[in-house]
């Protein structure tokens, strides 16, 4: 493997939502940050390269709710397991599928844009990355 344990059972049912929620809520915040400071969001990117266009505030506040809705789907599941019922597999590949993407994007551009973003958006590419992954454990177990 990798050097870690991926967490099996109801461990897995609890990390496995409460991860992805958890960090949705905190990109969110960071996204919407950019309402009133870039100096967070430019912790990701070079400053001097930060624009999203004529459209970027509307862009970065319709991409920051769909971050908070990923988030709290996967808290209220995290909070009361029975809240979805067999529900929450779907909550947890439709969270894989899309931590997995944005693990893809974000690691697209670091590898291939570095003159947009700093090095700490590994970060990011790589939560995003165990978010999915944990996700997908967490599938497997709503499954038994």
């Amino acid at each position: 493997g990798f050097g870690f344990a991926v967490p099996r059972g109801p461990a897995a049912m609890k990390l496995g939502f409460l991860f992805p929620g958890v960090y949705g809520i905190l990109l969110s915040l960071l996204i919407l940050s950019g309402n009133f400071t870039d100096k967070l969001l430019c912790i990701f990117c070079h400053q001097d390269k930060y624009t999203l266009g004529n459209f970027g505030e509307v862009w970065a506040n319709w991409h920051a709710i769909g971050c908070a809705f990923v988030g709290m789907m996967n808290l209220s599941v995290a909070k009361d397991e029975d809240a979805f019922g067999p529900g929450k597999r779907q909550v947890a590949i439709n969270t894989v599928f899309i931590y997995g993407v944005w693990a893809c994007q974000n690691t697209y551009y670091c590898i291939n844009r570095p003159d947009l973003f700093t090095p700490l958006m590994w970060f990011n590419a790589i939560f995003c990355g165990i978010a999915a992954m944990l996700s997908f454990a967490a599938a497997q177990a709503a499954k038994s």
